[in-house]
């Protein structure tokens, strides 16, 4: 019996596809039933600061103010992978067009 193999969809390479085939093949050599699950990755708030190079109280109202959205687990907040990936995109756009902003101020004085 072979361990699980894991393997994130959204980062799927040429060699991650050899590495699924041999990982089926190794399987059905060994009549082995080979099973699929998936599961949304979760991350915490403090994840998600350290990531982003904030404190874990400014995700956290950031979570409050809707504009990072959470999933309770418990009482805990989880922040879905593709939800992070959103919103750091999202900082990244906003803080290009502040940068575009003073250029453009600095170079014609508006």
């Amino acid at each position: 019996m072979s361990g699980p193999l894991t393997i994130n969809p959204a980062h799927l390479s040429d060699d991650d596809w050899e590495t699924i085939r041999s990982f089926l093949d190794a399987a059905k050599a060994r009549g082995e039933v080979v099973e699929f699950h998936s599961r949304v990755e979760l991350l915490t708030p403090a994840d998600v600061a350290k990531r982003l190079g904030m404190s874990r109280s400014t995700v956290l109202r950031r979570i409050a103010d809707g504009d990072l959205h959470a999933t309770k687990v418990g009482t805990h907040n989880r922040i879905p992978l593709a939800e992070f990936e959103r919103y750091s995109h999202e900082l990244m756009r906003r803080m290009a067009e502040a940068s575009a902003d003073d250029i453009e101020a600095e170079l014609f004085g508006e």
